[in-house]
């Protein structure tokens, strides 16, 4: 498992070139892109010139979002199918492996049964178009309390709903992001994951939650980084994956306890709380703090003048 950045769930936003330099100077070892972005400056000049930056930093590109809405109607929904061939060619030469995907939470399309055949489908067919440059896809999804408003039929909004529309799918390249807040948010315990099979798992991403909370109505500024106040199990989560090997980004998500401070700082903050969780389960870590460098750079060179 490796340490991956994902700003935006972080709460903070930057240029290609700031997150690249953000996480080469906290230590991670891969980032989330924005695929949109790319595919727009490749359209503009060159594959080469849009994704200098990305290829020149070595880091690995952990996953991106599939620009696809799995609630939009047939008409939408064949065109976004559709482009997704370019994007797919994009991500392999990015080497960019995993599209993310979200499932709809609620819809005023139709009820759950029939909802969900259609859902399901074009989620196949969706892993199919992303199989063809040996793209997999993962999905994610929200709760009840991050649902839409104004939708007639709620969908899926709790683990058991999300780990059924799993084994419902068949395609060989789709698993799913594990989400740690979401997951404590939806239900979700262990025996939930190893319906799904842990090994179906293709992202992590880990955040805590505050003491005494209503999960039910829960928000995104009730999230904080893991190992805060240790009420969600992310070191035995991690523990458990880990058991089933893989190469696995983990991101975390949510704010720290007290002031968060610059971005800096709280990305400072996110490389600690991943140590600490990766080094409990019994994971490899390393830790870059760019004070210890400066510190030593300094020093280098009061010695060499002396």
């Amino acid at each position: 498992m490796y340490k991956n950045l994902n700003c935006e769930l972080l709460g903070i936003s930057g240029r290609q070139s700031e997150i690249i330099e953000l996480a080469l100077t906290y230590g991670f070892r891969g980032i989330d892109i924005d695929i949109a972005d790319l595919v727009k400056r490749c359209q503009r000049s060159s594959f080469e010139s849009a994704a200098r930056f990305l290829t020149s930093s070595k880091l690995s590109m952990a996953g991106f979002d599939a620009p696809i809405d799995l609630d939009s109607d047939e008409d939408t929904y064949a065109a976004q199918a559709a482009r997704l061939n370019g994007v797919a060619e994009i991500a392999q030469r990015a080497n960019a492996m995993l599209a993310i995907v979200s499932v709809p939470a609620a819809t005023n399309r139709l009820p759950y049964p029939e909802y969900f055949e259609v859902i399901r489908k074009r989620i196949d067919e969706i892993a199919g178009i992303f199989l063809k440059e040996n793209v997999r896809v993962a999905l994610s999804f929200a709760t009840r309390s991050f649902a839409p408003e104004g939708k007639q039929f709620k969908f899926v909004q709790d683990a058991d709903g999300f780990a059924a529309l799993m084994r419902a799918c068949t395609a060989g390249n789709l698993g799913m992001v594990f989400d740690s807040w979401i997951w404590h948010l939806a239900g979700g315990t262990m025996d939930t994951l190893q319906s799904i099979g842990p090994k179906r798992v293709f992202s992590v991403r880990l955040g805590d939650c505050k003491e005494g909370l209503d999960l039910a109505s829960a928000t995104a500024e009730d999230c904080l980084l893991p190992n805060s106040t240790g009420v969600i199990d992310n070191v035995g989560y991690l523990a458990k994956l880990a058991e089933h090997g893989g190469k696995l980004p983990v991101a975390a998500r949510g704010l720290p306890l007290g002031e968060s401070g610059t971005r800096d700082a709280l990305i400072s903050k996110a490389q600690d709380a991943l140590d600490q969780t990766l080094e409990q389960a019994g994971l490899p870590s390393v830790t870059r703090k760019p004070e210890t460098y400066v510190a030593a750079a300094s020093y280098r060179s009061y010695s060499e003048r002396t």
